[in-house]
């Protein structure tokens, strides 16, 4: 995890911050008087405000609000890293953002981040160019082995306190170290999340696995995300990448390309939204393989 002046931030820095801290819960009782700056932040941040994901069909449905913890879930190779990460590539124009991927090398998080600014064969000069404008303002945590959900717990928490991080990605919940069967072990991270993201008043991306199902064809939902059902009850919003494998087919088979290229390649579904307005809704995307970009219109060939 790189830190300024190019410092990296060492495993024993980090340690066990996280179980150091005074995690203890408090009790408090106040009068409901003492809330009203609490109340207009809740109008301004929280209900209208946010930052926007990098679409404009998207800005009426959603926005990503500090104190919200996000899960982002599809089936395999349905593109839900890469989604993230170019979602990601804007937000941390504006936002310090730390990316924890276990699935990933630091190498090729950030080679493909390169790419989805539109170059699929960038040179030395323009990646030195693009590390330039990123640094500072995105952090990779780099495990280098196996970790746990302690660790990364204590990763968000120094991050957050220490280094102003407000965004993290979290890539994925099956790589912190707890078994598929150990749903309590789930749930328990998952709380420990969404109780982080409300104390430190960031915004917590957790990507998920969607559930084996007989065909990847159908629509997905909040109920699809692998493991513990109490994973997305945790959560104060639900998103689900889902790769259009039916187009994909109907190509491969011999179908016209100019009667298929108004159909989305992958449609992205907001499945839960506790906050802001509450919608629900869905977007199709159109996937430009060679960057790895999710644009809002067919590509013109």
């Amino acid at each position: 995890m790189a830190m300024q002046n190019n410092v990296v931030v060492t495993e024993k820095e980090v340690g066990n911050y996280y179980s150091s801290r005074n995690n203890s819960e408090h009790l408090k009782i106040k009068s409901p008087s003492l809330y009203k700056d609490d109340i207009m932040s809740y109008f301004s941040d929280d209900v209208k405000g946010g930052l926007p994901l990098p679409y404009i069909k998207t800005e009426e449905d959603f926005r990503i609000r500090m104190g919200e913890l996000t899960i982002v879930s599809g089936y395999s190779g349905h593109g839900k890293t890469a989604w993230l990460s170019h979602v990601m590539l804007h937000l941390c124009k504006t936002t310090k953002a730390l990316i924890a991927s276990f699935e990933m090398l630091p190498k090729a998080t950030l080679g493909r981040m390169c790419m989805q600014t539109n170059n699929s064969d960038p040179s030395e000069l323009y990646i030195d160019d693009f590390l330039a404008k990123i640094e500072h303002k995105l952090y990779l945590y780099d495990a280098e082995g196996e970790t746990s959900a302690e660790k990364v717990l204590s990763v968000i928490y120094y991050a957050a306190e220490k280094l102003n991080v407000k965004l993290f990605v979290v890539d994925s919940l099956m790589k912190c170290g707890i078994n598929e069967d150990d749903l309590n072990g789930q749930k328990n991270f998952a709380n420990k999340l969404a109780v982080a993201a409300r104390d430190l008043k960031i915004h917590i991306f957790l990507v998920a696995h969607s559930r084996k199902t007989a065909d990847e064809h159908g629509s997905p939902s909040k109920f699809d995300v692998a493991g513990s059902a109490n994973i997305t009850n945790m959560a104060d919003n639900s998103i689900s990448v889902h790769r259009n494998k039916k187009k994909e087919k109907e190509l491969q088979e011999g179908a016209d390309p100019q009667e298929l290229k108004n159909l989305p390649d992958c449609t992205v579904y907001l499945n839960k939204q506790r906050h802001g307005n509450g919608a629900e809704s869905r977007w199709g995307f159109y996937f430009d393989p060679k960057t790895f970009r999710y644009l809002e219109s067919p590509r013109i060939t």
